[in-house]
C-alpha cells in the first residue's frame, strides 16, 4: 500500500519509506511513533518566521525529527537528516496545550522538522488547541498530497511553506524530489484556507530571473502573502556555499516591493528590510530587529485600530485570532 502523505507515495508494503516516519500494519497506514515531539518551548513569533501573524506574540515550538526531502543545504540537518541524539517524548495532545498556557503563549507550532512526518498526531493536537481557543501553525516544504494538505490546511491557523525554487531539476538535485509542482499547488489552495507566508533559501543556483519568476507565481496567488528571502550560507553539503551579495538582494527586495509588498530580506544583523511598511505611504508599521538569521524580533509596532496604517489608514494584512 502506497503512503498517501506526501508526494512520494512510498510502498510501505515493500518495505520502501524515505522518512520511516509511517508504516503498514497490514490493513492501514499508521505512525511508527504517534504523539512523539521534541521538548516544546516559547519563541517569538517572528523568529519562525510568522511577521504578518500577531506580532509581538509568543508561541510553543515544537516538532519531531526527520524528513521526506534531503536537501543538501538543512540548517536543521541535525534534525532533519543526520541519526541526531535528539530524544522524542510522548506528549498527549492536552499537555501540549497545558505547557502553552502555562508559558502564556497564543499557540503552537509544529516547525524544526517536516510536520508531515506526523500529520495525525499534528491535526489532533492542533483540534485540542483550537478548542482550548489557542493558534496553531506549521513550517512545511509544501511537498504533501493534495488530500494531506487539505487536511493540514483546515487544522491550521498559519502556515509558512518553503519554497525553494521554480525548477524541478534544483529539487531533484538539491532537495532529492522530483517536482516543484506539489508545492506550487498546495500554497495555492493553503492561502485558501490558511494565513500563508513564503520563505526562500537564495542558493547561488537561483537567478535574479529566477526570483521574479517566483515573485510572478506568489503574485497570482495573493500578492499580501509574506515573502522571507535569505541569502544561503555554509551548511550541511555545501561547505563552500557563498553568500549572495547584500547590495543585489537588496536592489530585489527594494525592487519587487512595487508588486509585493511584505517581501522581507534578513539574516544579516541590522537590516532594516525586516520592518512591514505600508504600501500606502511608506510609514513603518511594525518595526523589527534583525539578529542574523532568517526571522527577526518584533520591536514595536504603530498599527492603528482594525490593524491600518496610523497615517493614510491603508489596511496592512494581519492575521490575528478571532476571541
Amino acid at each position: 500500500m502506497p503512503c498517501g502523505y506526501c508526494e512520494l507515495r512510498c510502498r510501505l508494503e515493500n518495505g520502501e519509506s524515505v522518512c520511516g516516519s509511517y508504516v503498514y500494519d497490514g490493513k492501514r497506514v499508521v505512525e511508527a511513533a504517534p504523539f512523539h515531539f521534541l521538548e516544546p518551548y516559547c519563541v517569538d513569533m517572528e523568529n519562525l518566521p510568522f511577521f504578518h501573524a500577531e506580532p509581538g506574540a509568543q508561541v510553543i515550538q515544537t516538532g519531531t525529527k526527520g524528513c521526506n526531502a534531503k536537501c543538501d543545504y538543512c540548517v536543521n540537518s541535525h534534525l532533519a537528516i543526520e541519526d541526531s541524539d535528539y530524544s522524542l517524548v510522548e506528549y498527549a495532545p492536552g499537555q501540549l496545550v497545558t505547557i502553552a498556557k502555562q508559558q502564556m503563549a497564543i499557540g503552537i507550532v509544529f516547525a524544526l522538522n517536516e510536520v508531515t512526518l506526523a500529520l495525525p498526531s499534528v491535526v489532533e493536537v492542533s483540534k485540542c488547541a483550537r478548542e482550548a481557543g489557542l493558534m496553531t501553525g506549521c513550517l512545511t516544504n509544501g511537498f504533501l498530497t493534495e488530500e494531506s494538505a487539505a487536511l493540514l490546511a483546515a487544522n491550521m491557523d498559519m502556515i509558512n511553506v518553503s519554497l525553494k525554487s521554480m525548477s524541478d531539476d534544483f529539487y531533484k538535485k538539491s532537495l532529492s524530489l522530483p517536482s516543484v509542482g506539489p508545492v506550487l499547488r498546495n500554497i495555492a489552495n493553503f492561502r485558501k484556507s490558511a494565513h500563508v507566508e513564503i520563505v526562500t533559501p537564495v542558493a547561488k543556483e537561483l537567478t535574479v530571473d529566477e526570483l521574479h519568476e517566483m515573485a510572478d507565481f506568489i503574485e497570482s496567488v495573493d500578492p499580501d502573502i509574506p515573502w522571507h528571502i535569505f541569502r544561503l550560507f555554509r551548511t550541511h553539503e555545501r561547505s563552500n556555499e557563498e553568500a549572495r551579495d547584500f547590495s543585489e538582494m537588496i536592489s530585489f527586495t527594494e525592487a519587487i516591493r512595487a508588486r509585493l509588498p511584505y517581501t522581507y530580506f534578513s539574516n544579516f544583523p541590522g537590516s532594516k528590510w525586516v520592518d512591514t511598511v505600508c504600501p500606502g505611504c511608506g510609514c513603518r508599521v511594525v518595526r523589527r530587529i534583525s539578529i542574523g538569521a532568517c526571522g527577526a524580533r518584533y520591536f514595536k509596532d504603530a498599527l492603528a485600530q482594525k490593524d491600518c496604517c496610523p497615517e493614510c489608514s491603508t489596511p496592512i494584512p494581519v492575521f490575528r485570532k478571532e476571541v
